[in-house]
């Protein structure tokens, strides 16, 4: 059996394939239509439920699978740079105790890598059957699909091109990667105030729009009525409400509060976890809390 043979019969599954994304994609599209139609078939019947809400369960029906899909590949990312470090301390002893870098890496073990030890395994695997080097980092690099990986490979390329005294090299690599961990982790603890203040901006606009909509303009609708049994629109100093429509300003707020939580959202999750695509998460339970307040808080 050729090399290329045994290459793609033990190459780790790769976590999403194009036909799975393209099935959570059919499945997801599928469930919007389902909850839009139904929607609109139950707005008439149930007090709460409107067109517009049936729209946005309808979009949040198509986006959290796709979400879900994409912050799954996010934390197998993060896996694999958690997991950088040790790798390379794992290369460092296997070097000092007497090994070259091929043999230290066919030394590394695979437990205790968590997402990296599969790619460790393909790693190995294709040394032994006599890939050349390069190539396999380059298809090592492929498979992690993280600049964190990218960096190391490069670096361990270099390394091993110019040899040298390999340990130190290997070792100031080490101490790099693990300092560049430790920077991130302090940025995210850095920022994450910065998250919980989103969510209490949203929560005080929130809060305000149910008040104004639930006490003030009940207000409004009181006088409307009071002008119309009267008989004094045109000469009472409030007849300008006369045209006020109490419920296109509620529409106006659940739309202001939407658009705050798909703004807030994004932006929570790019200065909490440096990924828009995390922020989607923040978007959902945002839109879910608007939708909440303004139909079932008013109630």
């Amino acid at each position: 059996m050729s090399v290329k043979t045994q290459q793609q019969i033990t190459l780790p599954k790769i976590p999403f394939t194009r036909t799975e994304k393209f099935r959570v994609i059919i499945i997801s599209a599928v469930a919007s239509i389902m909850v839009i139609t139904s929607s609109f078939y139950l707005a008439g019947t149930i007090q709460m439920l409107t067109r517009d809400i049936g729209i946005i369960f309808g979009i949040l029906a198509a986006v959290i699978p796709l979400t879900l899909l994409q912050l799954k590949e996010v934390q197998r990312r993060e896996g694999i740079d958690r997991h950088l470090p040790l790798f390379l301390l794992s290369l460092v002893s296997s070097i000092q105790s007497g090994s070259n870098l091929i043999q230290a890496i066919q030394m590394v073990p695979e437990r205790n890598m968590g997402n990296l030890g599969p790619l460790l395994k393909n790693l190995k695997a294709n040394i032994s059957w006599g890939m050349p080097i390069s190539e396999a980092f380059e298809n090592f690099t492929k498979k992690t699909g993280t600049r964190m990986a990218k960096r190391v490979v490069v670096l361990l390329e270099i390394a091993f091109k110019n040899g040298g005294n390999v340990a130190e090299n290997l070792e100031t690599i080490q101490k790099y990667v693990t300092d560049l961990r430790n920077l991130e982790k302090e940025r995210k603890s850095a920022l994450q105030p910065y998250t919980y203040t989103i969510y209490i901006s949203f929560a005080v606009f929130i809060s305000i729009s149910v008040i104004l909509s639930s006490q003030f303009f009940t207000q409004i609708e009181s006088v409307k009525q009071l002008l119309v049994t009267t008989h004094i629109a045109n000469s009472n100093v409030f007849s300008a409400l006369s045209g006020v429509d109490i419920s296109q300003i509620d529409s106006l707020l659940l739309n202001m509060a939407i658009i705050e939580a798909i703004f807030g959202g994004l932006a929570a999750g790019k200065i909490g976890s440096g990924s828009y695509v995390s922020g989607i998460k923040h978007v959902i339970v945002m839109i879910v809390i608007a939708v909440i307040a303004f139909n079932v808080v008013k109630f």
